[in-house]
């Protein structure tokens, strides 16, 4: 009988095969894990951590408080996301927009865009920039713009509200009756109250009817006779108090 011959040089040449891929493969991983251990480094390298951040148009913000809650100090520049710093900048009640640069090797720059003061509001535990929304921005001071004495009851600090429909009335009541008004009052009980000169009171609530409420208040002031105090609160019902000639 013939039988089949063996055929060893083919199963070595197989092996051999097998065995230089495997090796090839072990080196490849090999050297990949090895490069990526190497640009781990190069990308945390000291000479790449943020050293100096740079605050543009900040005028209210504080710039050390806006470093701080942008948390990039000490970061790698290639690991800062401008985009998610940004966003939490603009959590700040100052904030309206930030926009994140960095520069190689080690600095952030943070332009901002603050929110305009509109009015100011004034408590016994000071001063505070409000915008034309209501936002509490900050403490301060504003000139050019109206200033509303708050009698008890109306906590304020940054971050916090007015009634927006106070905040947005302001600078309307101010323009249509400038030569009348004497101060601007928001009180608990009352709301947001005019004081014109003559000592007579317009007491508007949060001015929710805002329109309605000053058809109302002009037909009162072409009256010929005096009066010192018109609740407006609901300006269906009117209610005015003259006084007796």
């Amino acid at each position: 009988m013939t039988g089949v011959p063996p055929r060893p040089r083919r199963r070595r040449v197989r092996h051999a095969l097998a065995s230089g891929v495997l090796t090839g493969r072990i080196l490849a991983l090999l050297l990949l894990i090895g490069g990526g251990v190497l640009l781990v480094g190069f990308l945390e390298g000291e000479q790449y951590r943020v050293r100096t951040v740079v605050v543009n148009g900040n005028r209210l913000a504080f710039a050390d408080t806006v470093i701080r809650d942008s948390g990039v100090l000490g970061l790698s520049v290639f690991r800062v996301d401008t985009q998610a710093v940004a966003q939490r900048l603009v959590q700040h009640p100052a904030i309206a927009r930030a926009t994140v640069r960095v520069y190689y090797p080690d600095t952030v720059a943070i332009d901002l865009v603050e929110r305009e003061p509109a009015s100011v509001w004034m408590t016994r535990e000071g001063s505070w920039l409000v915008d034309r929304e209501g936002l509490v921005i900050g403490s301060g001071d504003q000139d050019g713009v109206p200033h509303v004495d708050v009698e008890g009851g109306l906590a304020l600090q940054p971050g916090g509200r007015v009634p927006s429909t106070v905040a947005k009335a302001l600078p309307v009541v101010v323009e249509r009756y400038a030569d009348r008004l004497a101060r601007l009052e928001y009180r608990s009980a009352d709301g947001f109250v005019l004081v014109f000169t003559g000592g007579e009171r317009v007491v508007l609530g949060d001015a929710e009817r805002f329109a309605e409420q000053l058809a109302v208040l002009d037909a009162i002031l072409t009256r010929k006779d005096r009066w010192l105090h018109l609740d407006l609160r609901d300006p269906d019902r009117p209610v005015l108090w003259t006084v007796s000639p």
